[in-house]
C-alpha cells in the first residue's frame, strides 16, 4: 500500500516537473518569436491578435494610435459641449 502511494506520488511529481519545463520552454520560444517580429512585448502581440495584426507590429501601432487620437478628439469635443 505504501509502495503504491509512493510510486503514484513519484509519477505525479515527475509529470508536474515535465509539464512545468515544457511550459517554460514554450513561453520562452513565444517571447523570442514576439521579439523577432518587432513587438515590444507579449502583451502587445496579444492585443494585436484580435485586431488582425498578429504579424505586423507597425500596422498595429498605427491603428492603435489612430484609435487613441480619435478618442482624444472625442474627449475634446465632449469638453467643448459641456462648456
Amino acid at each position: 500500500m505504501i509502495g503504491r502511494i509512493l510510486a503514484t506520488s513519484t509519477v505525479l511529481a515527475l509529470t508536474s516537473f515535465l509539464v512545468a519545463v515544457l511550459i517554460g520552454h514554450l513561453w520562452s520560444r513565444y517571447a523570442q518569436e514576439t521579439a523577432a517580429l518587432g513587438f515590444s512585448g507579449i502583451y502587445e502581440r496579444f492585443q494585436a491578435w484580435p485586431a488582425g495584426f498578429s504579424g505586423d507590429p507597425t500596422a498595429y501601432r498605427a491603428a492603435a494610435e489612430a484609435q487613441r487620437a480619435g478618442q482624444a478628439g472625442l474627449v475634446v469635443e465632449m469638453a467643448a459641449v459641456e462648456e
